[in-house]
């Protein structure tokens, strides 16, 4: 008897919840901040008998009745009591900082802060990666375009002072480190590896944050140190950074405040940009192309100002032989951040 009640007690507290909550839906948000699909009836109705159960199970947590709001409330929890994140991908580090400490398809990126040696990458596999970016930037020069490889250092190097001390860094010359300098003797393709310059300017100005503090990304500013050692390494001028006139030009909700679900807690990020890019350089005629990951996007607004045309397109899907054989640009930009190194160089083995 007591066993029916209990159960009839859960039926009509979670029916009531749901009642409550049609009431008062328009009252309350229900964006999804979490990064992903969450599961819908169809994906239910559509599973093979193997995954029903699981499938009927993750419909009821996606969209039970204030879902986001008690997920908000247990994050903030734990970020208020414990200093710790509800999402394990995530790491919560000093004074507000957030990083990313691993994901399914990212090469591991606080172990690679660390210098942990099981990140390394063998001789042959540096070798490989030196003969096929020669071999693509070889191909690229038969049609007119020049290559350069840019690789962008993760917020956690260079912000590495909020970084929670149970990451203690084991290498300084950690797996990029290796790579840039291997590449840099054994490649002819320029390397732009801008991790001294935007370190030292991120302790020289700690006010002019160079990445989002609740996000993944550098923020504009950051992108234009990097956007300007990249073209650097292939002879264009620079001028010094504080001729830019970095102005605050809106705000974000971080991914990795997303991903943990912070997004109620945290205030937003505040966006940069240089105001005074386009009277800094003259118009050049060429055409820049970008193969990147989500960092190039920040490049873009710059390359625009100062080239011609411009385009952008992820590595992830159009890198291929065929954009060596018709690159449609002067100057080819690869930009990598450290997390996707193993993207670039399971890529690079199509040259």
């Amino acid at each position: 008897m007591c066993k029916k009640i209990l159960a009839a007690a859960f039926c009509a507290v979670l029916g009531l919840s749901f009642l409550i909550f049609n009431i008062f839906s328009r009252q309350l948000s229900d964006d999804n901040h979490e990064n992903r699909l969450l599961t819908g009836l169809p994906d239910v109705l559509r599973s093979p008998p193997g995954q029903f159960v699981d499938n009927l199970d993750n419909f009821i947590a996606d969209n039970s009745p204030f879902r986001y709001q008690l997920v908000a409330l247990n994050a903030n929890t734990q970020y208020l009591l414990f200093h710790t994140a509800a999402n394990g991908l995530v790491v919560v580090g000093e004074q507000g900082w957030l990083f990313y400490k691993d994901g399914p398809d990212d090469a591991r990126p606080l172990a690679n802060y660390q210098g942990l040696p099981d990140t390394f990458d063998s001789e042959e596999e540096l070798a490989a990666a030196a003969a096929a970016l020669d071999r693509m930037a070889a191909r690229l020069a038969e049609n007119g375009c020049t290559l350069v490889l840019d690789i962008t250092p993760s917020k956690d190097r260079v912000y590495r002072e909020y970084v929670p001390d149970k990451y203690p860094i084991v290498n300084e010359r950690n797996r990029t480190d290796r790579l840039v300098a291997y590449l840099r003797e054994h490649c002819s393709v320029p390397v732009s590896w801008p991790y001294e310059a935007i370190r030292a300017r991120a302790l020289a100005d700690p006010d002019q944050p160079l990445y989002f503090k609740t996000d993944t990304h550098w923020n504009s500013a950051g992108a234009l140190l990097g956007l300007d050692g990249a073209l650097a390494a292939i002879g264009m001028p620079a001028v010094e950074f504080d001729s830019y006139e970095i102005v605050q030009s809106g705000v974000q909700t971080g991914d990795l405040a997303n991903l943990a679900a912070l997004y109620t807690l945290l205030p937003s990020d505040p966006e940069y940009t240089a105001a005074n890019y386009a009277q800094l350089y003259g118009q050049d005629p060429r055409t820049v192309g970008v193969l990147g990951d989500s960092f190039s996007s920040y490049y873009m607004p710059y390359l625009s100002l100062r080239f011609a045309n411009c385009w952008n397109n992820s590595f992830e899907t159009d890198l291929y032989p065929w954009r060596a054989d018709n690159p449609e640009c002067d100057v080819m930009i690869l930009q990598v951040t450290e997390r996707n190194l193993d993207k670039v160089l399971e890529l690079l083995k199509q040259f």
